[in-house]
């Protein structure tokens, strides 16, 4: 099944601390169409919204590629409110549902 992609949507960008990818990930994904204005840096304390985008540089420690995601629905209320178990290590983006769309090569 064929997945249309809106690359005018927000799409935000997980480099796991490798802030000398940002860059580089970036620009490929500008080269498949995202608009440059539309990239943000995720943030831990608030995700994205159903429709738009999540880049991640994937594995963290030794990445190899790009996975691009959309966000599918957010966290319930209750996992936002914290009565999930607290902080799990991504923050607001740890219980957003997402489909992957496709990989992109970092090389």
């Amino acid at each position: 099944m064929a997945s249309t992609v809106d690359t005018t949507k927000t799409i935000y960008i997980i480099v796991h601390g490798k802030k000398d990818l940002l860059d580089q990930v970036k620009e490929k994904l500008a080269f498949r169409g995202f608009e440059k204005e539309k990239m943000q840096n995720a943030h831990l304390d608030k995700a994205g919204n159903p429709g738009e985008y999540v880049a991640m540089i994937w594995p963290p420690m030794a990445p190899k590629e790009i996975l691009v995601n959309e966000i599918i629905e957010p966290s319930s209320e209750s996992e936002k409110n914290g009565d999930s178990g607290g902080n799990r290590g991504m923050g607001a983006w740890d219980n957003v549902r997402q489909r992957e769309i496709y990989r992109i090569p970092l090389k």
